[in-house]
């Protein structure tokens, strides 16, 4: 677990949160017949996770949050 004051971080730990969940998504990937594919799934579906949790918060979304498609 992060070792942050309770009362502000939240962004740190939205990001260590979305961290966490795509490390065993990418092992998972790993024993996949198509690896590759399957990573950039994990890691579009957890970034998206994460934006929309960005966005639910009255406070600056991170930078990627704002980008569309393949950027």
């Amino acid at each position: 677990p992060l070792l942050l004051p309770q009362n502000a971080f939240a962004h740190l730990r939205r990001q260590a949160a979305a961290l966490d969940a795509l490390r065993p998504r990418l092992n998972a990937c790993c024993r996949h017949h198509s690896p590759l594919p399957c990573a950039r799934r994990a890691w579009t579906d957890v970034l998206d996770g994460f934006c929309t949790d960005e966005f639910g918060v009255k406070t600056r979304q991170f930078h990627c949050c704002r980008r569309h498609g393949a950027a």
